[in-house]
């Protein structure tokens, strides 16, 4: 099985975020460890945060959001 690209690491964290944390911005994506990182600027009850998406680079499945 083929790692998923950056660009589709980005897609799922776009629906990701989307659908969690309104407004938002993607700022980094970094492969590591056969982990996608991608950074987000997401604005939760009006305070700018940062989060890291965890997805698995073979599945697309996300791992975890900090």
């Amino acid at each position: 099985m083929e790692d998923i690209s950056a660009n589709k690491a980005i897609n799922i964290a776009v629906e990701f975020f989307k659908h969690s944390f309104a407004p938002f911005d993607i700022e980094d994506t970094v492969l590591q460890n056969d982990t996608w990182l991608v950074k987000g600027h997401v604005n939760i009850y009006g305070m700018k945060s940062d989060r890291i998406l965890t997805i698995d680079s073979k599945t697309g499945n996300i791992v975890s959001c900090e």
